[in-house]
């Protein structure tokens, strides 16, 4: 029977790495500034080639701190197939599991009422959270403004909250696919819109109106149908849309996971894609280029926002400092085989 392995102490990793133990508890507690970036790495390369766990109990019971991170969903997203909130997670994991700092995961999906989530999280339990993106009437939203936990906003920019904000530029992104289906000749583009509760949907069907006016083309009110940033929601909307609006040849799909719901209503209606009618969607989900046909998008770094979400959150936790700043990240256009210039 083989003898366990001995813990490794904090004294063996300062040791292994030049430093004294109250450089290595620095590092660790994400201090790094407070040292060269080498004699950082020399703690880290340490740490993991004695593979060193902190004692995250003592660590909290001294420090009065949990150096957890919440991390708040909202009641739309499905965890286990929400490709959008799957691809920040893991950002936000990418960036908080070398740091030892450990992730709790709040879902409002089944929470009985708008407030029950504090149970979760204004319990002690958790040091800082991510809200990813919540609901311009969020429960959740009002709450971080109001406390003193440190907080981010990931996956919107909600202008009027003092919280640091991280999201894509959606703004630009429209702008940008919009004027594009305009050059390749499509002049009644319709539009499957997002929930409106949710800003991010808000901003892009805005965009999508101002872009086709600043184009001199009218959009007529039948044109746009809202969607629930689901599959099924898609399809619906796009089963709608293609009875009152058969003029269209090209829709802007508010995600990717919409407009695979509106390529199956297409298909269904006996149509071509994009022979008959061009489909746009936003995100460039894995499902995107394995569709038929493949789907042109705007692809946004949904693991980059992620990350960046929580290195900021990770400075704020450990300054004590909120700031009202907002991370914007470029959008890029994948053309593939779902548009077509229009007969």
């Amino acid at each position: 029977m083989s003898t366990p392995r001995k813990r490794c102490t904090i004294k063996e990793v300062a040791a292994r790495s030049g430093v004294s133990v109250a450089t290595v508890s620095n590092v660790l507690q994400n201090k790094s500034h407070l040292y060269s970036p080498e004699t950082a790495e020399r703690v880290w390369q340490a740490v993991r080639e004695l593979g060193y766990r902190p004692s995250s109990v003592a660590r909290s019971l001294i420090r009065q701190r949990t150096d957890t991170v919440g991390v708040i969903l909202e009641e739309r997203q499905e965890l286990v197939l929400d490709p959008y909130v799957m691809a920040v997670l893991e950002g936000i994991l990418e960036y908080t599991a070398p740091r030892n700092y450990p992730v709790k995961i709040v879902s409002m999906l089944y929470q009985r009422s708008p407030d029950s989530f504090l149970a979760h999280v204004d319990d002690g339990s958790v040091d800082g959270v991510v809200l990813l993106a919540p609901r311009t009437n969020s429960a959740a939203l009002q709450w971080a403004q109001r406390t003193d936990i440190p907080a981010v906003v990931a996956g919107s920019t909600l202008p009027e909250t003092p919280l640091p904000c991280v999201d894509v530029d959606d703004v630009s992104a429209i702008q940008h696919l919009v004027r594009w289906l305009i050059e390749q000749g499509h002049r009644r583009i319709g539009h499957l819109a997002g929930p409106q509760t949710q800003w991010s949907a808000q901003r892009r069907l805005q965009t999508y109106l101002r872009t086709m006016q600043e184009a001199g083309l009218c959009v007529e009110s039948h044109w746009v149908v809202e969607g629930r940033y689901t599959p099924p929601s898609g399809k619906e909307a796009m089963t709608q849309l293609l009875q009152q609006a058969p003029e269209l040849t090209a829709v802007v799909c508010a995600n990717d996971w919409m407009a695979l719901g509106a390529l199956e209503a297409i298909h269904q209606q006996g149509l071509r894609i994009p022979e008959d009618i061009s489909v746009t969607g936003f995100d460039d989900i894995d499902a995107a280029q394995w569709v038929s046909p493949p789907l042109t998008t705007m692809r946004q770094p949904m693991r980059q926002i992620g990350l960046k979400a929580a290195e900021v959150l990770l400075k704020q936790m450990e300054s004590g400092e909120r700031s009202r700043e907002v991370f914007l990240f470029p959008a890029e256009l994948v053309v593939r085989k779902s548009v077509a210039p229009p007969r």
